[in-house]
């Protein structure tokens, strides 16, 4: 009963709001389904960018930037930079401890308005081995991921009235559309990539006894050890792999490049800008997909424009002035292609 009494003491993420994506009829379920399963996913190869809004303390700073770290340590694609104002800012980070911890979910943060956070840390983050828990699995969301208890594939049975009575109560306090979002309700079969519930999640809830029914083996509870398990390391890479500069392909001012990529894959191009003057960089097929621009310094990346296409009868299309001489990387992820015909992108002097 220990671990009943250490569930009850513990507050919970609490999910952010997912953006709706509503398609035009034209666009069929098979293609939706592919869209919505990759679309919070950014492109590999992105600096996430992060600011505290609100200070907090020192110590829980220093949490949440080791939480940063230990993704990077992973050998992930992406790679993460505290910056010092919140237009350049993609997370911005706050410290209300009325507000309980959140974060959006993915390319979701580019939907709010600079002026609003895109994380919040409820409680102290410094106090205890949890802090660092809660850290890594609210930048979790801020990858990409959801709660791994709400996957389609986990097989749980909840018993709905144990569920409901525990987390209307202290420390959580949730209503009842809290609780069915966060914890009764699945994420639509057709919007995950995966086919398998990993319980040591650190996207994982821990739950106390008597509040799943089935898998049985799980009726005494779920308690995930609030680490990045095997299997979170082998999604997040499978989404982010190493990014390597010898796997980009080059691209020519006026020359179609093939796109060489299926549905949830990326191709990665690189471009030296010849004159300085405005470029225009578009996608060409029938294909849905996330283009970004970014400029080469000092063999770091920096964020110059995107374009997102899913969904859409519109190809991806980026206008923009570079500089004589500089290097800029085109990352194209792949939601979906229909497979009938070649797809390529191209880049023209305006």
């Amino acid at each position: 009963m220990a671990k009943k009494a250490e569930n009850n003491h513990r507050k919970l993420c609490r999910q952010f709001p997912k953006v709706v994506r509503n398609f035009d009829p034209s666009v069929s379920a098979h293609r939706a389904s592919f869209i919505l399963a990759g679309a919070a996913k950014w492109v590999n190869g992105t600096e996430i960018t992060y600011m505290f809004v609100e200070k907090g303390t020192l110590p829980d700073q220093n949490v949440v930037r080791k939480a940063f770290k230990t993704w990077k340590a992973l050998g992930i694609g992406i790679s993460f930079r505290e910056v010092n104002t919140a237009d350049d800012a993609m997370v911005r980070i706050g410290f209300d401890h009325t507000d309980g911890s959140w974060s959006a979910v993915g390319r979701d943060i580019l939907t709010i308005s600079k002026d609003q956070k895109t994380m919040n840390f409820g409680w102290d983050l410094s106090a205890d081995s949890y802090g660092m828990t809660t850290a890594i699995h609210e930048i979790g969301h801020t990858i990409g991921f959801e709660h791994e208890h709400q996957s389609p594939f986990s097989g749980i049975e909840w018993n709905t009235a144990a569920v409901y009575k525990e987390f209307s109560g202290p420390p959580n306090n949730w209503k009842k559309n809290e609780i069915d979002s966060n914890i009764i309700e699945k994420i639509p079969r057709d919007q995950v990539l995966g086919s398998a519930w990993d319980a040591k999640s650190i996207m994982e809830y821990q739950f106390g006894p008597g509040l799943i029914v089935k898998p049985e083996s799980y009726q005494n509870g779920v308690f995930p050890p609030g680490v990045i398990s095997k299997n979170d390391k082998t999604g997040v890479k499978a989404f982010y792999p190493p990014v390597s500069k010898s796997s980009y392909v080059p691209l020519a001012l006026n020359k179609s490049v093939p796109i060489k990529a299926g549905s949830g894959k990326q191709v990665d191009f690189i471009f030296k800008a010849p004159t300085t003057r405005k470029y225009t960089f578009q996608t060409v097929g029938e294909l849905d997909t996330v283009m970004v621009i970014s400029e080469l310094v000092n063999s770091k990346k920096e964020y110059l424009s995107g374009d997102d296409d899913s969904g859409t009868n519109k190809n991806s299309r980026i206008k923009l002035p570079l500089v004589k001489g500089r290097s800029y990387v085109i990352n194209i992820r792949v939601l979906y292609t229909a497979g009938t015909g070649e797809s390529s992108i191209i880049v023209s002097a305006s």
